[in-house]
Formats: C-alpha cells, sequence, structure tokens
C-alpha cells in the first residue's frame, strides 16, 4: 500500500475564527473613492472617465485580494460571505452611481461573484444574486429620485433590469458548474480516503520499485507487517529485504518483468527480513508499471504466509515421517534411495541396510503394546547414533528399519559397520517398567550407476533374511564355552 498525502478538507468545510478584521480602513476607502469619482464627475467627461477607471483599478485591487478577503471572513474564506459579498458590491455600486453607469451594477457583480464562488464555494451564488438585486434596486431607486445617470431614468431602469436578469443567470450557471466540480472533488476525496483505508489497514505490504530494483514507496503496512518503518526501506534495494538465499530469485524476477514489458507478472514465495531478526515467508507478486503514468514502477504486493508455510511444512514432514520413532518412512526412503543412485558412481556407490528387529514380538506380546512402542523408539536412537550424520535411518513398518548409505569408499568397511551395530542391538534396553534383551538382523546391499532403488531393497531384504537364518541357527545350536586347561 502506498504513502498518501493527509486527506484534504472537503469544499464547503465552514472553519469559523474569533479574529476580528480590521475594517477601519473600509469607510476610509468608500469616502476617497466617492470623492474621486464626484469629482472627476464635476470636471466633465474627460476627467470624469478616468476618474472612473482609476477607481474601478483600486477596487478590485483591493477587494480581488484574497488576504483582504481573508481579513473580512475573520481569517477564513468560507466566513462571513455575506458581509463580504455587501462590501463588494456596495462598493462598486457607490462608483458607479457617481459615475452615472448604476445600471451596469450586475454585470460588474457577476466578476465578484466568479471570485467569491471560487473561494467560498457553489452556494456563494444565491447571496451574490440576493445582494446584487437588493444594491441594484436601491440604485434605481436614487436614480429616480436624482442621483447622476448618464442615460434617463426609464432607460436606466430598462438596462438594469436585463443586466440584473443576466447576471442571475450567468451565477445560477456559475453556481451549478462550482456544485458539480465540487462534488466531483468529493467524490474523488471518498475513493482516496477509501484507497487510504483499504491499504493502509491491508496486511499486504505494497511497495513501488524502480527499473534499478530500488525501493521509491511502501506503504505503512509494512510497519505491522515486519515492524520496519516505511521510511527505513525508501531507496534502498529491493531484493536486499530478502533473505540472501532468495534474493538472486528476486532480482532475476525483477530483470525479467523489466525485459518483459508493461502489465507482466510473477509470483514468488520469498523469506523477508524482520525487524526483530527473524525470517518470515512472504507471498509475494510483482507487476511491471513501468510505463503507468501514475505509478512509474515495478509494483509489489507481499503478506507474510509463515503459518502456511508452516503447515504445509508440518503436514510434508508428517506424510514423509513415521509418526511413532519421527523417522521417515518408507516412501520418503525409497525416495532418497532414488536420489541417490542418479548422483552415484563407480567410485563412491550407495549401500542399504535392512534392519529387522530379533525377539520384538516376543516383547510386544509379553509387556504389552506400549512396551513395543518404547523399544522401537529406543531401538531407532540406537540405530541413530551408531551411523553417520550423513546416514539416512528410516523405519519401513512395524519392527523393521533400513539405512541409506552414501559416499561409501570401501564396500568392506560397510559389512564391519552392520556387524558393529549389530552388536549394539544385542546390549539389554532399558525400558521404562523392564529390561529387555533383544538383538537385529541387518542384510546389506551396494549399488552404483544403474541399479535401481527396488532391486537393491529386495537384495538387502535377501540378505537380511540370511543373516537372520544364521542366527536362528546359533541360538539352536550354541557354540560351547573353551574349558580352561
Amino acid at each position: 500500500m502506498t504513502q498518501l498525502p493527509p486527506a484534504r478538507p472537503f469544499l464547503g468545510a465552514r472553519p469559523t475564527t474569533d479574529a476580528v478584521p480590521p475594517l477601519l480602513g473600509v469607510p476610509v476607502l468608500f469616502a476617497a473613492i466617492f470623492g474621486l469619482a464626484v469629482w472627476g464627475r464635476r470636471h466633465g467627461a474627460v476627467l470624469g472617465e478616468p476618474a472612473l477607471l482609476a477607481t474601478l483599478v483600486v477596487l478590485f485591487a483591493a477587494s480581488g485580494s484574497e488576504r483582504y478577503q481573508r481579513l473580512l471572513g475573520g481569517g477564513h474564506l468560507h466566513n462571513r460571505v455575506v458581509l463580504r459579498l455587501v462590501h463588494a458590491t456596495v462598493l462598486i455600486g457607490v462608483v458607479l452611481l457617481a459615475a452615472g453607469w448604476g445600471f451596469l451594477l450586475p454585470a460588474a457583480v457577476v466578476l465578484i461573484g466568479v471570485l467569491h464562488i471560487g473561494w467560498s464555494g457553489s452556494q456563494t451564488w444565491k447571496p451574490a444574486a440576493a445582494v446584487t438585486a437588493a444594491v441594484t434596486i436601491a440604485m434605481e431607486v436614487a436614480v429616480q429620485c436624482g442621483a447622476p445617470s448618464v442615460v434617463p431614468p426609464a432607460h436606466s431602469h430598462l438596462a438594469a433590469v436585463i443586466s440584473l436578469l443576466l447576471a442571475g443567470f450567468g451565477l445560477s450557471n456559475l453556481g451549478l458548474a462550482a456544485a458539480r466540480a465540487e462534488e466531483a472533488t468529493r467524490t474523488l476525496q471518498r475513493a482516496e480516503e477509501r484507497f487510504r483505508a483499504l491499504v493502509q489497514d491491508s496486511s499486504d505490504v505494497v511497495a513501488v520499485i524502480d527499473a534499478v530494483g530500488r525501493i521509491t514507496d511502501v506503504s505503512a503496512a509494512v510497519r505491522h507487517v515486519s515492524g520496519w518503518d516505511p521510511e527505513d526501506l525508501l531507496h534502498t534495494g529491493y531484493p536486499d529485504m530478502f533473505h540472501p538465499g532468495d534474493r538472486p530469485a528476486a532480482r532475476a524476477a525483477l530483470a525479467r518483468l523489466v525485459e518483459d514489458g508493461a502489465d507482466s507478472q510473477a509470483r514468488l514465495e520469498l523469506r523477508a527480513a524482520h525487524r526483530d531478526g527473524t525470517w518470515h515467508w512472504h507471498d509475494v507478486t510483482l507487476r511491471n508499471a513501468l510505463d503507468h503514468p501514475a505509478v512509474g514502477g515495478i509494483v509489489s504486493h507481499q503478506r507474510d504466509i509463515s503459518d502456511r508455510r508452516a503447515q504445509q511444512d508440518r503436514l510434508a514432514h508428517a506424510a514423509a515421517h513415521d509418526p511413532l520413532t519421527g523417522l521417515p518412512n518408507r516412501a520418503e526412503v525409497l525416495r532418497v534411495l532414488e536420489a541417490a543412485l542418479a548422483v552415484a558412481d563407480g567410485a563412491a556407490p550407495v549401500a542399504l541396510f535392512f534392519i529387522d528387529l530379533d525377539g520384538f514380538k516376543a516383547v510386544n506380546d509379553g509387556y504389552g503394546h506400549a512396551a513395543g512402542d518404547a523399544l522401537l523408539v529406543a531401538a531407532g536412537e540406537r540405530l541413530r547414533a551408531g551411523l553417520r550424520a550423513e546416514d539416512l535411518l528410516g523405519r519401513l513398518g512395524g519392527d523393521e528399519f533400513a539405512a541409506v548409505l552414501t559416499g561409501i569408499t570401501d564396500p568392506a568397511d560397510v559389512h564391519e559397520r552392520a556387524r558393529r551395530l549389530m552388536a549394539d542391538m544385542a546390549l539389554p534396553f532399558d525400558l521404562p517398567e523392564h529390561t529387555v534383551r533383544i538383538g537385529a538382523s541387518i542384510g546389506v546391499a551396494v549399488g552404483g550407476p544403474g541399479t535401481g532403488a527396488d532391486d537393491l531393497v529386495a537384495a538387502a531384504d535377501t540378505g537380511m533374511y540370511e543373516v537372520k537364518g544364521r542366527h536362528r541357527a546359533q541360538r539352536a545350536h550354541p557354540v560351547p564355552a573353551a574349558r580352561s586347561g
């Protein structure tokens, strides 16, 4: 989610202030303008027209100043709208009346209305029209009573009515256009605020990345997703957010998107760095928006999927491991064996131990299944201790185990290791409630390139039964101990 500027207030808001505008200069301005206009009128048209022009310049310089209007509005352009309209309308009305052009007041007020609608909003046109009508009527009454006029009073009244109708039509249309613009602004602002809420409160982190892989923008969601402040990540390399082992994949994805062009996408699962020093799995979706004028970058959406990945790992582990001993199960042993045989060579073959416990059934039947389960766990631990760290030990089922040994350099050493394991398994097992003795028969098979996993298992299984047969024969016909001299 990207960083957004602070929300603007809606048009039509009416902040208030207690500030009192310095209105002391307004009567002085009225008096100066009125005096200038009357003086010009008395000295003939040659002086009267320049005086009127100079008066209008002063008028619009004052009333058209936003700063001055703020002073009249008590510090804000939405305040005291009627007062400000009366001020401007009466001011220009006095000037026009003194010059004899009072019937032009409505046309002049349209210009005032344009400014005030822009400052104070669409609803300003109604008070502007009302004030214009009231002042126009007052001026025409003054003309009828003898106030100066360049045209006869009857003509002035007709011109004033026509100007007033045109001014009302113009102001209403200006107000309607401004209302539409305000509604469009409010709609856009609501959309911005909705987008801000969706993005900043989302569990997804949205980032914008430039063509060289630097982060140019990142949403505030990164703070609660990974603990980083957005400012911590700005202008840093996007791949640096991820685990060193995942950075090549992130770089390759960015390069591929730049090469594929607009709207190309990529999706990855990467380990992202959290501020607490841990690594969390993130689902990352990248989209090329470098050519989009409002974006100008590659957009990244990412969310924390650590819980899902952990659940997947638990399910994968359960599918590949024996629930009692925690050792790899038959399917996993065969998978590892096939993979090892696929890369084996003649100088380093693969060995397989097929292990069957001797005497397990007697313990399981005599002491119960709990003792039998404890014996299987203890047997697995003892077998594991007798193997190398790189060897794989698994439980095939029942009382059968298997071990995959890789990197064999001396096949004779393999048989010696099997004999040591069988000797270890003949030692007593201290179970929770009993001490028992069992043994183990281990069949050994060695294979290299071209050997199938099933063939190696069958060979080791056959060897195990041969060893088990010898063990039964030894128990049936024990070798007598030698007598001393």
